[in-house]
């Protein structure tokens, strides 16, 4: 987690948020910092889920197993 944007294909969580909205995540990211913009979108698509973003450090087990215990919530 806590190697960014180092390739194609290895991120964050908060990386992996930007990477996936696409273009507008890419230009809000520019606009802003990575961690923020993926709150924002966080809070776009998630409506009523606040992301701590103290979550974007978890290890690789810990972010997957809260994603998936947030998958399976919804």
């Amino acid at each position: 987690m806590e190697t960014w944007h180092t390739c194609e294909k290895k991120h964050c969580r908060a990386g992996w948020v930007v990477t996936l909205a696409g273009a507008e995540g890419k230009e809000l990211e520019r606009r802003f910092n990575t961690e923020l913009t993926a709150m924002m979108i966080y809070d776009a698509s998630c409506p009523g889920y606040r992301i701590n973003p103290a979550r974007f450090y978890d290890s690789n087990e810990d972010a997957l197993a809260d994603m998936k215990k947030l998958a399976e919530e919804r």
